[in-house]
């Protein structure tokens, strides 16, 4: 707050109105279960989730089984006559569908698990964000900094607050009331990153907490994680990431004054094979939850692509610079769909952004501790 006048904020856009739109919706009877104990008897709702859990496992195991029985039976029938390709397709197609199904069910089961946590920490979830985005960017920053990640994790959220939050030319903004208007692509896609990097932030430190459980790690610069804890507990949450914003150096991601802490130094190590592999989410579920929660609170993440592609032309590009100007114009010209809202309130969109992610990696953990073969492998590469 600098003492001048009170800020003067957007009227509430249709995103905050109550219309009954969902960023997501339950694929499946079991995924309208979940969500009602979530609303109406919370205190059942873990049990809900192992049941589900469980279910789903005893399903695949079966069907597990009754393959290898098939495969064995058709082996038998190949030595007498050759199988008619148009069964063998029917067999494969009931496989996939059976297979998605499940896929569906364990995403329901990991996306309302994801809704819990932040239910747990009292933080209400963003609703759909489209033109006006009126939200209070002060609220819940307490919850989704300290309530979310380690000591160590935290200087790390604020390196990426301040690398996505940056003004011009790596320039911090000017303040956290200053109104900002940027294309939906780019909120989407800043979005997506700041899931990725939550999950990413958790599947690091919990190597690292491991490592150093087992005392694997050096004691080099031992004192660095005492000095921060010190710093983080003489300030107030809200104190110290409003102080953020003043204070911190974009280029090196880091905050003036303050050392890099044995986290940072941790993943400094890494080779480029590590972090690739680090930075990939594990299930094709969890690939799946984070493009659709992009999507509900954004849109069709390909249509706006088009649409920009669209607005920015055809023309050859001969400098970064010359296409951040198209971009800029495209946006203050209304050719794309866009988003007017403070800094503060970016800021709380991110921060819940990286939660999502960690969450969405603890309960992947879970489902991989509780079960066996359940979650899918996704193929793809890393989007980090």
């Amino acid at each position: 707050d600098d003492g001048g006048e009170p800020e003067k904020r957007p009227k509430k856009s249709s995103s905050e109105d109550d219309t009954g739109e969902l960023v997501y919706k339950a694929q499946t009877p079991a995924g309208e279960m979940l969500s009602y104990y979530l609303s109406t008897q919370p205190h059942l709702f873990q049990e809900a989730i192992d049941e589900q859990l469980k279910i789903l496992e005893t399903a695949k195991e079966e069907e597990t089984a009754r393959h290898a029985e098939d495969e064995g039976k058709n082996s038998e029938k190949e030595k007498k006559k050759k199988k008619d390709p148009s069964e063998l397709v029917l067999y494969r197609r009931m496989q996939e569908v059976r297979s998605l199904e499940r896929s569906r069910n364990l995403e329901d089961v990991m996306y309302y698990s994801v809704v819990e946590r932040f239910t747990t920490l009292g933080v209400s979830m963003l609703s759909p964000l489209k033109d006006i985005v009126d939200i209070d960017g002060n609220s819940d920053l307490e919850a989704l900094t300290g309530g979310v990640h380690s000591m160590e994790s935290l200087e790390m959220v604020r390196g990426h607050l301040m690398q996505v939050l940056s003004g011009a030319g790596g320039a911090p903004p000017p303040n956290l009331n200053a109104v900002m208007k940027i294309s939906k692509l780019q909120a989407a896609q800043v979005y997506a990153a700041s899931v990725m990097f939550g999950y990413f932030l958790r599947r690091v430190d919990a190597r690292f907490q491991l490592e150093k459980s087992m005392g694997f790690l050096s004691e080099i610069n031992s004192d660095a994680v005492e000095k921060l804890e010190k710093i983080f507990n003489e300030a107030s949450v809200s104190e110290s990431w409003d102080e953020s914003m003043e204070s911190a150096s974009p280029e090196s991601g880091s905050i003036a004054g303050r050392p890099k802490n044995k986290l940072q130094q941790y993943i400094e190590t890494f080779d480029q094979q590590t972090l690739q592999e680090t930075a990939r989410i594990l299930s094709s579920e969890g690939a799946s939850l984070v493009e659709r929660q992009t999507r509900g609170l954004f849109g069709d993440i390909m249509e706006l692509q088009e649409e920009m592609q669209r607005a920015v032309g055809q023309d050859p590009v001969n400098s970064p610079e010359e296409l951040l100007t198209r971009l800029q114009n495209a946006v203050a010209g209304g050719e794309v769909r866009s988003l007017t809202l403070t800094v503060a309130a970016q800021r709380r969109v991110v921060l819940e952004a990286v939660a999502f992610g960690a969450f969405l990696r603890d309960i992947e953990s879970y489902v991989a501790k509780e079960t066996v073969g359940l979650l899918s492998s996704n193929p793809q590469k890393p989007t980090m």
